[in-house]
């Protein structure tokens, strides 16, 4: 079966945005390695992580819900990523850049993440 013609589009449209904006890769890895850099000075355990994806190990699986929940309530997004993606014990907040998140805004991130973290004894 084909590509709807709307898929179609929207991927060629997204290929001319790639060529014609370079720029927007490059700031995806600045803020990329501007939040990697901030939760490990901070000392949570992100792993060995290479993308804009970043995973925020928490344990188990209700702290992580319960940091999950206050993180949103504070106004940062993040995705739980508990069992059975994941065993029990190492279940995990994900965190998603995109090259429009400003400086400020991962600043903000960070300094909640230190309060949260050190509220809920995960650093």
């Amino acid at each position: 079966a084909a590509l709807p013609p709307s898929n179609t589009a929207g991927v060629l449209e997204a290929l001319h945005i790639m060529q014609g904006e370079p720029w927007r890769r490059d700031r995806l890895w600045t803020n990329t390695r501007m939040l990697q850099e901030g939760l490990r000075s901070l000392g949570f355990d992100i792993g060995p992580t290479k993308t804009p994806i970043v995973p925020v190990l928490i344990g188990p699986l209700e702290k992580t819900f319960l940091f999950w929940r206050q993180l949103f309530d504070a106004g940062v997004f993040t995705n739980p990523v508990v069992p059975p993606a994941v065993p029990p014990s190492q279940c995990r907040l994900r965190t998603s850049l995109m090259a429009t998140h400003t400086s400020q805004q991962i600043e903000q991130a960070l300094e909640t993440f230190a309060r949260l973290g050190k509220e809920l004894g995960v650093i």
